[in-house]
Order: C-alpha cells, then sequence, then structure tokens
C-alpha cells in the first residue's frame, strides 16, 4: 500500500499551482508548475487521481490528472467557470459548481465530463458540496435562508432539505471514509470561522479548532481520526492538523507561502 498524501494549493513557486505532501508536512511536490495561471481546489479519486480547477483559459475548467501531475485531461469546456470538483466515493461521478444556468449552483457529471447536468438550481449562491460514501445523498451549502447553512439532497437533485434541525450556519462540508461524521467550517455561537465535526445525520455538533483560530476548508484522514484544515496564520494561509478529538494541532505548513484547500487522499495499492 501507498501511504496516504495530502493534495492542496500553495504559492511557493509563485502563483497557485496544486501540491502534494506527506502528512506530516514533508516531500513536498509540485505537480503542476504553471507560472503564468492559477490552479486550484483540489480533491483526490479513490483510484488516485486528481481533479482540479485551472484558470489556464481565463476562466475555471476541471481537469483530471494522475497524482505525479501526469495524463492531463480536460472535461469541461464551457463559457463560464466551472469550480469547486469532488468525486464521488466510487469515482464515477464529480460534483461541481458553475453558474450557467444564471446563478452558481452545484452540478454533476460523469468522471469523462458526460452527462453535465445542474442538481441544486435554486436562485441562491450554492457551490460547496460532498458525497455521502453510501451515495445515498449529497450535503451543500446553500444561502438560501439568508445565511450560509449546510442542506442535503437526493443524487438526482430532489428532496432538497436543510441536514441540521437548528438554523445554525455551516460550510465546506466533507464526510469521513466511513460515512458516520461530516466535518465543516461554522460560524455559530458568534465565533469566527472554525472547524467543527457532527454526525452524519447533522446532529451533535461540536467545534474541534481552538477559540481565536480563523479556520476553514478541512477534510478527514483515511481512518477518520485526524483533520487537515486552513487557517489563518498573521497574513498567509497555513495547512494544519488536528486529532478529531481537538488534541495535537500542529502547523504542517510553516513556510512563507500560501497553503489552502486541502484534501486528504485514500491509500492506494502498489
Amino acid at each position: 500500500m501507498q501511504a496516504p498524501r495530502i493534495v492542496f494549493v500553495s504559492t511557493m513557486d509563485g502563483e497557485m499551482d496544486i501540491w502534494t505532501m506527506a502528512p506530516d508536512g514533508t516531500d513536498r511536490r509540485n505537480l503542476t508548475c504553471t507560472p503564468d495561471w492559477e490552479e486550484d481546489h483540489p480533491a483526490w479519486a479513490p483510484d488516485g487521481k486528481i481533479v482540479f480547477c485551472t484558470r489556464r483559459h481565463g476562466k475555471g475548467e476541471i481537469y483530471l490528472m494522475d497524482a505525479q501531475g501526469d495524463s492531463l485531461e480536460r472535461i469541461t469546456h464551457n463559457d463560464l467557470p466551472d469550480l469547486r470538483p469532488h468525486f464521488s466515493w466510487d469515482g464515477q461521478q464529480i460534483l461541481f459548481a458553475s453558474d450557467r444556468i444564471g446563478q452558481p449552483d452545484i452540478h454533476v457529471m460523469g468522471r469523462d465530463g458526460s452527462n453535465q447536468r445542474p442538481l441544486s438550481n435554486h436562485p441562491s449562491f450554492e457551490v460547496e458540496s460532498a458525497y455521502d460514501p453510501d451515495g445515498s445523498r449529497i450535503v451543500f451549502t446553500t444561502d438560501r435562508d439568508d445565511r450560509r447553512r449546510l442542506y442535503v439532497m437526493d443524487p438526482d437533485g430532489s428532496n432538497q432539505r436543510p441536514l441540521e434541525d437548528s438554523d445554525a450556519g455551516g460550510d465546506n462540508p466533507s464526510f469521513s471514509a466511513d460515512g458516520r461524521w461530516i466535518t465543516f467550517t461554522s460560524r455559530r455561537d458568534g465565533a469566527e470561522d472554525g472547524i467543527y465535526i457532527m454526525g452524519a445525520d447533522g446532529r451533535a455538533a461540536r467545534q474541534v479548532t481552538p477559540p481565536g483560530l480563523r479556520a476553514w476548508q478541512s477534510s478527514f484522514s483515511p481512518d477518520g481520526s485526524q483533520l487537515v484544515f486552513t487557517a489563518q496564520v498573521g497574513e498567509r494561509r497555513q495547512l494544519h492538523r488536528i486529532d478529531a478529538d481537538g488534541s495535537n494541532l500542529v502547523n504542517i505548513s510553516a513556510n512563507d507561502a500560501e497553503d489552502f484547500a486541502a484534501h486528504w487522499g485514500p491509500e492506494l495499492q502498489g
């Protein structure tokens, strides 16, 4: 088995590129090396491919590549930006955000870019989404209730409803591999953005990051015991790792660049 790696965005070589590193922050590798344009929001597929957004065409388009940065494949061709890609857990579908039907909505397509279609289709701002590991539903962020909060819908876009019984806010959702937990960003209780975990049923939310640390964009380790997330350190965004119980917080960037938008990858064969 190959050890899991973290994929993320960094400005270490100038513009925003897609990098990977070991979970302790070592062995950093620039996969895209594109000084003339920006890359953003990478995410792993179960087989080790990486999907990401690039502005090499002057707007956001979605590409696929292998874990070494090779075998580059463009999978959207659109006059409007396509952003925030995220694989289903079987690797066959990709969620993404696009405003091609008049407002930012959650869309889905096949792994090869086929059968692109809107799912959320609501006159509000909806760009962040994630599949439940069992494929039964999608959790996504919406401001249709005049605040950012988490909703769920069936895979075909039907049955859209709030995830939580309360009206507490939420953003940037991501599931644990066993489907039991969701990590997300929230400002509930009047605090700054922080990282939270709650049950997949939308209950028992608890803050993981310490008060006073502005944090967002979290992702579970494959075994669910840790999280990687972005936090503000002075004027820079830096990646941090923390145990799911809120202990053992460590900055795994510790450099002068901006590091953010991390996704913890799977264990791979070979």
